[in-house]
Protein backbone atom coordinates (compact mmCIF):
# COMPACT_ATOMS: atom_id res chain seq x y z
CA UNK A 1 0.00 0.00 0.00
CA UNK A 2 1.68 3.03 -1.53
CA UNK A 3 0.91 6.69 0.85
CA UNK A 4 0.51 10.21 -1.06
CA UNK A 5 1.87 11.81 1.71
CA UNK A 6 4.15 10.07 4.22
CA UNK A 7 2.75 10.54 8.24
CA UNK A 8 2.21 8.47 11.04
CA UNK A 9 -2.14 7.97 12.04
CA UNK A 10 -3.38 6.63 14.87
CA UNK A 11 -4.57 3.07 15.20
CA UNK A 12 -8.18 3.94 14.71
CA UNK A 13 -7.33 5.68 11.73
CA UNK A 14 -5.20 2.77 9.98
CA UNK A 15 -8.05 0.56 10.90
CA UNK A 16 -10.83 2.56 8.65
CA UNK A 17 -7.99 1.96 5.91
CA UNK A 18 -8.17 -1.31 6.63
CA UNK A 19 -11.52 -1.65 6.46
CA UNK A 20 -11.60 0.52 3.00
CA UNK A 21 -8.95 -1.62 1.26
CA UNK A 22 -11.38 -4.27 2.59
CA UNK A 23 -14.49 -3.21 0.88
CA UNK A 24 -11.98 -2.64 -2.47
CA UNK A 25 -11.16 -6.19 -2.42
CA UNK A 26 -15.03 -7.45 -1.91
CA UNK A 27 -15.19 -5.64 -5.68
CA UNK A 28 -12.04 -7.16 -7.23
CA UNK A 29 -8.35 -7.71 -6.86
CA UNK A 30 -6.06 -4.59 -7.55
CA UNK A 31 -2.36 -4.67 -7.36
CA UNK A 32 -1.86 -0.89 -6.84
CA UNK A 33 -2.96 1.09 -4.45
CA UNK A 34 -3.11 4.77 -2.94
CA UNK A 35 -3.95 6.15 0.54
CA UNK A 36 -4.70 9.69 1.26
CA UNK A 37 -3.63 9.49 4.92
CA UNK A 38 -4.66 12.99 5.70
CA UNK A 39 -8.22 12.46 4.24
CA UNK A 40 -8.41 9.61 7.07
CA UNK A 41 -6.43 11.58 10.18
CA UNK A 42 -6.71 15.95 10.43
CA UNK A 43 -5.59 17.23 13.56
CA UNK A 44 -5.48 14.10 15.73
CA UNK A 45 -9.38 13.67 14.55
CA UNK A 46 -9.95 10.75 12.45
CA UNK A 47 -12.33 11.24 9.70
CA UNK A 48 -14.92 8.46 9.27
CA UNK A 49 -15.75 9.50 5.22
CA UNK A 50 -14.32 12.34 2.99
CA UNK A 51 -15.96 13.97 -0.06
CA UNK A 52 -13.90 12.35 -2.59
CA UNK A 53 -12.26 9.15 -2.81
CA UNK A 54 -9.15 9.16 0.01
CA UNK A 55 -8.42 5.82 -1.48
CA UNK A 56 -7.79 4.37 -4.73
CA UNK A 57 -6.66 0.75 -6.57
CA UNK A 58 -5.69 -0.28 -9.66
CA UNK A 59 -5.52 -3.89 -11.61
CA UNK A 60 -3.05 -3.27 -13.96
CA UNK A 61 -3.89 -6.77 -15.32
CA UNK A 62 -7.92 -5.90 -15.32
CA UNK A 63 -7.71 -2.10 -16.02
CA UNK A 64 -9.87 -1.52 -13.33
CA UNK A 65 -9.61 1.43 -10.99
CA UNK A 66 -11.47 1.05 -7.99
CA UNK A 67 -11.78 4.20 -5.62
CA UNK A 68 -13.80 4.91 -2.18
CA UNK A 69 -14.91 7.51 0.05
CA UNK A 70 -14.94 5.62 3.26
CA UNK A 71 -18.93 5.97 2.13
CA UNK A 72 -19.45 4.27 -1.07
CA UNK A 73 -16.90 2.27 -3.09
CA UNK A 74 -16.57 2.03 -6.79
CA UNK A 75 -15.47 0.83 -9.91
CA UNK A 76 -14.60 1.80 -13.20
CA UNK A 77 -12.67 -0.23 -16.30
CA UNK A 78 -10.22 2.31 -17.93
CA UNK A 79 -6.66 1.80 -18.70
CA UNK A 80 -4.86 4.76 -16.95
CA UNK A 81 -2.27 4.27 -19.38
CA UNK A 82 -4.63 5.31 -22.20
CA UNK A 83 -6.52 8.11 -20.54
CA UNK A 84 -5.48 11.28 -22.46
CA UNK A 85 -7.47 13.70 -20.25
CA UNK A 86 -6.81 12.67 -16.96
CA UNK A 87 -7.97 15.95 -15.54
CA UNK A 88 -11.20 15.49 -17.68
CA UNK A 89 -11.82 11.79 -16.55
CA UNK A 90 -11.17 13.16 -12.81
CA UNK A 91 -13.41 15.89 -13.20
CA UNK A 92 -16.31 13.72 -14.51
CA UNK A 93 -15.35 10.92 -12.37
CA UNK A 94 -15.20 13.29 -8.91
CA UNK A 95 -11.66 11.69 -8.18
CA UNK A 96 -9.12 14.05 -6.54
CA UNK A 97 -6.81 14.60 -10.36
CA UNK A 98 -3.57 14.65 -7.72
CA UNK A 99 -4.46 11.25 -6.54
CA UNK A 100 -4.89 9.82 -10.14
CA UNK A 101 -1.71 11.17 -11.15
CA UNK A 102 0.18 9.20 -8.78
CA UNK A 103 -1.18 6.29 -8.73
CA UNK A 104 -1.15 6.50 -12.74
CA UNK A 105 2.84 6.85 -12.27
CA UNK A 106 2.62 3.94 -9.32
CA UNK A 107 1.09 1.83 -11.80
CA UNK A 108 3.46 2.68 -14.60
CA UNK A 109 6.86 1.79 -12.29
CA UNK A 110 4.41 -1.08 -11.16
CA UNK A 111 4.66 -0.56 -7.54
CA UNK A 112 2.18 -2.37 -5.59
Amino acid sequence: MNFFHERSLSAAASELIHFDADSIRRLGSPDVWLVDPDAYEKNGRVLRDSESPRMLAYSSTDHVLYATDGCNTCAREVDLNKVPDLEGFAEANEFRLDLLEELRQLATKGTK
